[in-house]
């Protein structure tokens, strides 16, 4: 067939899948060819996805992502995704058939699906008292990470709901969301012993959330109310009169907000959160799903004051923090928002203890208002933030961040208390399946940050961290056997230039060292990472290269005798083309 056959015939299939070209504008921006490649010592069988949170680093693999926004009229706009299902479907798999008459053959993460994903309909009716509606998928950004938190991006498609927002009088606004609950985040995995039961009444859950939003003068202000009701199959007689549910658990979240700016150079912003849990149908103390097993409450609260000094170029932050044991929101982020000033623990030391996870993280932590029990680091990258629950913390953390000699800098020390802290906790407790019955914890994490650019090779863009995180442990006051000291010592340099004009490359080095008192007994761990990263990019395409090589001597397992070398080497690699 020649050119000029083709070209019509194009036209011609375009314009009828288009329809009427004045009533629809299609919109096709955000649609990508992902490519991601791992590479790297610990080499296992991966289970499930290509990433080291999942037991393997090697493969590589491709997934298409086809965003559409469709402006149907000036009042009704559809979107969503059409995503490739590839997280497993490696090069070698020869398209899905390189293992054929396999088990691995025949998983859906193996197969080279397209998959609906972040379907949608908005309306902007433009009436006085409503301005917007959403039904289908949305991130859920719009509300709070204590109460309705936004969605991990892996995820961001998998949360329905329907959302609506209106104006009130002067200037104020308010905000409705129905959001499905995932079955897994239901009370007592969607009322079964095991992760997403099929009792039918976990199709119907749902959270429900009002926001509103108050100017008063220069401030703003801000309060929402968040309600979750979970069911279970009540008792039946007769089947022909339909199937009664009774409600067993019960989670709210009242949250108030404010912030403003008292006087030039001063910003204060003020949040509480208090939030309830009331269980009518499970066991005190039972290990069930992410839930509280009997009824309580508890409160969150923050306070932050960001200064611009009269010195030039010092400004100074500070948070208090104050996060109840006992705080639970069903819906709060679970490691997207950092909801707390401070670096955290130290991310070099993530997972220790896991072979494939020596080098630990090369991002710092994200604290999360989420129980520990669903903070959400699986299907993680080694160069991605892992998330640690900060329930339970209280504690001040300052920021000083000062320029001089054009070299910004700044110093954290954050003084972190504990309010799980106590002896003798009942067994049967209602947070006993969160924490241990004994505690006794106090944490100080001081972190020291400088970048300079020197002025040779086109410029040379050098860092500098330290970074000392001493937490300890007395646990049991009745014994000093079970006293843990953990002391984590770190100091992290790299140096980057634009090698080429298109081509960025850096060099890293990070020295780290933990050393764990354990009663009697001392563990002694250390070592040195070795980075190079490259970033490329061209007009609507961009290709990164991490690769890190990690050595040194520890005692991952705590045992009298046991050390060992420690020795690793790691890459990922990623090639993206948007169009």
């Amino acid at each position: 067939m020649n050119k000029s056959t083709i070209k019509p015939l194009c036209l011609a299939i375009g314009l009828a899948l288009a329809g009427p070209v004045s009533a629809v504008s299609l919109d096709l921006t955000g649609a990508n060819i992902y490519m991601k490649f791992l590479d790297g010592s610990q080499i296992g069988a991966p289970s499930g996805s290509i990433d080291t949170a999942s037991g393997g680093d090697q493969g590589q693999f491709t997934e298409m992502n086809l965003t559409f926004k469709a402006t149907i009229s000036p009042k009704v706009e559809a979107g969503g995704r059409i995503q490739s299902r590839s997280s497993a479907a490696y090069w070698t798999e020869f398209g899905g058939f390189g293992q054929e008459g396999s088990v691995a053959n025949n998983e859906v993460n193996h197969q080279k699906m397209m998959k609906l994903r972040g379907a949608y309909v908005e309306l902007s009716p433009g009436y006085d008292w409503l301005t917007q509606v959403r039904i289908g998928t949305s991130d859920w950004g719009m509300f709070d990470p204590f109460t309705v938190g936004k969605i991990r991006y892996i995820d961001r498609d998998n949360y329905n709901g329907f959302y609506f927002k209106g104006p009130m009088v002067s200037g104020s606004t308010w905000e409705f969301a129905r959001v499905s609950l995932p079955s897994y985040l239901q009370y007592n995995w969607g009322n079964g012993a095991t992760c997403c039961s099929s009792d039918s009444t976990q199709y119907n859950e749902a959270v429900y959330i009002a926001q509103f939003k108050v100017p008063v003068g220069a401030a703003k202000m801000a309060a929402s109310y968040m309600s979750f009701i979970d069911h279970t199959l009540g008792t039946t007689t007769n089947q022909y009169a339909g199937v009664n549910t009774k409600a067993i658990y019960k989670n709210t979240v009242l949250a108030l907000k404010a912030d403003g700016s008292p006087a030039d150079g001063i910003d204060l912003r003020g949040a509480y959160y208090r939030s309830t849990s009331e269980n009518s149908g499970g066991t005190v103390g039972e290990v069930w799903g992410n839930a509280p097993r009997a009824t309580l409450n508890d409160r969150a609260i923050k306070l932050d004051v960001d200064w611009t000094t009269p010195v030039e170029n010092l400004s100074l932050s500070y948070q208090y923090f104050n996060i109840g044991a006992g705080y639970y929101s069903t819906a709060a982020a679970r490691r997207e928002s950092d909801v707390l000033l401070t670096e955290g623990s130290e991310a070099a030391w993530y997972n220790w203890g896991t072979a494939i996870w020596s080098g630990g993280a090369t991002s710092d932590y994200t604290q999360s208002a989420s129980n520990r029990s669903v903070t959400d680091n699986a299907y993680m990258d080694f160069n991605e933030s892992p998330a640690e629950s900060s329930v339970g913390w209280k504690g001040h953390t300052i920021v000083g961040k000062y320029e001089v000699a054009e070299t910004p800098m700044s110093l954290e020390l954050t003084l972190l208390d504990y309010n799980n802290n106590w002896q003798n906790y009942s067994a049967t407790g209602p947070l006993s399946n969160f924490y241990a019955l004994n505690q006794d914890r106090k944490t100080n994490i001081l972190a020291y940050k400088l970048n300079h650019n020197f002025d040779v090779m086109g410029g040379l863009d050098a860092g500098l961290k330290v970074k000392r995180v001493d937490d300890k442990n007395n646990v049991s006051a009745a014994t000093t056997a079970d006293d843990r000291d953990v002391l984590d010592n770190g100091v992290t340099a790299s140096v980057g230039n634009q090698l080429f004009d298109d081509l960025y490359g850096t060099l890293s080095f990070g020295r780290y060292t933990r050393e764990i008192k354990s009663g009697a007994n001392t563990f002694n761990n250390k070592k040195s990472i070795y980075g190079v990263k490259f970033a490329y990019n061209l007009p609507g395409f961009e290709m990164g290269v991490l690769a890190q090589w990690i050595k040194g001597t520890g005692n991952p397992t705590e045992t009298v005798g046991a050390g060992v070398d420690i020795r690793q080497y790691r890459m990922k690699a990623f090639a993206q083309v948007n169009f």
